[in-house]
């Protein structure tokens, strides 16, 4: 291991609170070159998840090709759950910038994803992309093996809410292979561009370089042993349970695959109950007390 390596293997042992000799094996680091794709989830230019994630991709090797998408900029629909992208073999039929993002994540070897937590979420692009994903539920070859790591940007203390788990349920419905987690708090854009965090971002970025797999969150609190997530329910018994993968492989190719013969199900009962459905939805069309605003022509 040479003089750089070295430094590298010191420094992600220092932040993440391991002895740089139990890190060892986990860090048989890819030399080859590959495209490294950043996502970012904020309408801010220049601002915290742009500054960080520029950062990361600066870091890696220049042999590297790098690019980066700004998720608000594309013109992704609402989905329409019309199940006109099942079964599997379907696409959806909508027509918008999806199949550009879906094309960029398929080409490139590990993918950053970074967003602003907004009233304790993801950006809203986040959660209008992963409504879409219905249409690749079994499309799991086309993107396992890509490493991915994310990032969230919350601004106040003790506000970063369930974005983490938003976000990490979004690299894993794309079936990616989700390394990490970094969890900033900046408010003000540019307030991220510390020494401290910038060396977290860095070292984060070096686990996509990683031929092993070796999740490691910046969080310490008990997660999921499945999925990963911080988030519990407690029974009044006391019972633990994960509301994301309910203690099952759901995240998996399986799980999802799995997940879409359901759906097929579902659009398959709806196919044969259409007309008794129709008619007691229809029951429901005189209750006219929808308000609409009054625009300007």
């Amino acid at each position: 291991m040479n003089s750089s390596s070295t430094s590298l293997l010191h420094a992600i042992a220092g932040i993440w609170h391991y002895n740089a000799e139990e890190i060892t094996p986990l860090l048989t680091v890819r030399g080859d070159s590959m495209k490294i794709l950043g996502l970012i989830a904020s309408p801010r230019r220049l601002g915290n998840c742009e500054i960080i994630v520029s950062e990361m991709l600066r870091s890696l090797p220049d042999t590297f090709e790098k690019e980066m998408i700004r998720l608000p900029a594309l013109e992704i629909n609402d989905c329409k759950a019309c199940y006109a992208c099942l079964p599997s073999e379907k696409d959806c039929i909508i027509k918008d910038d999806l199949d550009f993002l879906l094309e960029r994540i398929k080409q490139a070897d590990c993918i950053i994803i970074a967003s602003p937590c907004y009233f304790l979420g993801a950006h809203t692009s986040i959660k209008k992309i992963c409504d879409r994903l219905i249409s690749i539920l079994n499309n799991a070859s086309e993107f396992t093996g890509k490493k991915c790591v994310t990032v969230i940007i919350y601004g106040v203390p003790g506000w970063e809410g369930y974005a983490r788990e938003m976000l990490m349920s979004f690299s894993r419905f794309l079936h990616l292979d989700h390394q990490g987690d970094l969890l900033i708090q900046a408010a003000n854009p540019g307030e991220s561009a510390t020494d401290v965090t910038l060396d977290k971002a860095i070292v984060l970025a070096q686990r996509l370089l990683c031929t092993s797999h070796q999740e490691q969150s910046s969080t310490d609190l008990q997660l999921c042993p499945q999925c990963g997530s911080s988030l519990w329910q407690i029974s009044h018994h006391g019972v633990l349970r994960c509301p994301l993968c309910d203690g099952k492989h759901r995240y998996s190719p399986e799980g999802m695959s799995e997940h879409g013969s359901l759906l097929e199900s579902i659009k398959e009962r709806y196919i044969a109950n259409r007309h008794e459905l129709m008619q007691t939805r229809k029951l429901y069309e005189q209750r006219d007390w929808w308000l609409e605003p009054k625009r300007q022509e």
